[in-house]
């Protein structure tokens, strides 16, 4: 969400000024690519561009192809094939090794424009489906409504279970593409090993939520988070793509933070400290008769890398995060017996 975001933002400060511009969107990956379906750039007339479609071989190409689809005012298709060693070929050599194809959509002003379909579903903490034509680059959202195709929704159906885009050829093509929330953090801490944990987050996107006494949260984790929740007066409400982090560093605040947590259906509560730590709470609780869902609980929280520093502390928590909302054990990419992106 990160990038659409950008987008957006440049979009919307470009729109008024009659700055001519055009959406490239991969919409098919078969192999190898460092980007996946989903990826975008916005291209300016003026050859600048936001975003970006692969590790960098591709955008140059693609920059030449918007400014002939801004020209013509229609969509374009480009399929870069950097599976063989064809020196005529765009990426052969920069370690692609796969087919991508790639949907140029000049952006009109009206308010079907893809941009303007993206602006409807960016805030959804729910995810969001969106088709587009690959003949005319016409966007819609069909999360809620359905299409005038038995067909069609039968394949938006199969893109909803799978949660996974991909691109059909029913009729001219279609992409029809999964869009999930972005991460929210809710942070039960104000120390100041919240700082680099909140920097990283806020790097790639994710929103943070700080649940402390706000007078007592320092001016530079308030300028880092996106919300300080007094837990005294207002009630936090986590959804399906919301984790909580109990770092309070202090024991009964973090055992009456996981009691209450128990009210809301997390896939993700970590716990700092030692494992021990962890077990000792969770059997007063059995002890007391509080029943604790032990599944979601991680603690410590991260993944094994060695991590001593705040910082580096800080990276495994986000990595195991995004691990468990990927479905992933979190092991090195060189063990793995099938592609990086499919989930085991």
């Amino acid at each position: 969400m990160k990038e659409i975001r950008a987008i957006i933002s440049k979009y919307e400060q470009l729109k008024s000024t009659g700055t001519k511009m055009a959406l490239a969107t991969v919409v098919n990956v078969e192999h190898s690519s460092y980007r996946r379906s989903g990826a975008r750039m916005l291209i300016m007339e003026d050859g600048t561009w936001i975003g970006g479609i692969s590790g960098g071989c591709l955008e140059g190409d693609t920059l030449k192809k918007a400014m002939y689809a801004i020209h013509k005012n229609e969509a374009v298709k480009v399929t870069y094939d950097t599976r063989e060693d064809d020196a005529s070929q765009i990426g052969v050599g920069l370690g692609c090794n796969g087919l991508i194809d790639v949907l140029i959509i000049p952006i009109s002003d009206l308010e079907t424009n893809p941009i303007e379909i993206l602006k409807i579903v960016v805030d959804r903490r729910t995810p969001s489906i969106l088709l587009t034509s690959l003949e005319n680059g016409k966007s819609e959202d069909c999360t809620i409504n359905k299409s005038t195709s038995q067909a069609l929704d039968q394949e938006i159906d199969t893109v909803k279970s799978n949660a996974q885009s991909r691109k059909i050829d029913l009729y001219d093509g279609y992409f029809i593409e999964y869009l999930q929330p972005e991460i929210k953090l809710f942070v039960f801490g104000r120390n100041y090993d919240v700082i680099p944990l909140a920097q990283i987050a806020k790097n790639i996107g994710w929103e943070i939520n700080i649940v402390a006494k706000p007078l007592k949260v320092s001016k530079q984790i308030f300028g880092l988070v996106d919300k300080v929740i007094n837990p005294y007066k207002t009630p936090i409400k986590p959804d399906d793509y919301s984790v909580a982090l109990l770092m309070s560093h202090d024991y009964k605040t973090d055992k009456d933070n996981l009691v209450m947590l128990q009210k809301h259906n997390l896939k993700y509560i970590g716990l700092l400290g030692p494992k021990s730590r962890k077990e000792k709470i969770l059997n007063e609780l059995n002890d007391l008769g509080i029943p604790v869902r032990r599944g979601n609980i991680f603690g410590p929280m991260g993944l094994d890398t060695g991590a001593t520093s705040p910082e580096e502390i800080a990276i495994s928590i986000i990595a195991e995060i995004r691990a468990c909302f990927a479905g992933r054990n979190g092991g090195r990419l060189r063990d793995r017996k099938t592609s990086i992106h499919i989930t085991e």
